[in-house]
């Protein structure tokens, strides 16, 4: 399983989930990726798995790796 590795795929295909700090980036054992909001375990609003590319989101936040 890969975590945040938003290297591998091509970011314009994710939106705003490719830097988002609640986005973990999960890869099945078949080799398909999906992005997990992990928002949604305490919110219902947001969606567990949303559909790419996410172009707006009321709980993106920029992941500062800094």
């Amino acid at each position: 399983m890969t975590e945040n590795n938003t290297t591998s795929w091509d970011t314009s295909h994710v939106g705003l989930c490719a830097d988002c700090r609640y986005a973990q980036q999960i890869e099945s054992g078949r080799g398909s990726m999906f992005y997990r909001c992990e928002r949604s375990a305490s919110d219902q609003t947001f969606q567990k798995y949303p559909r790419l590319p996410v172009i707006q989101c009321s709980g993106h936040q920029v992941n500062n790796l800094a």
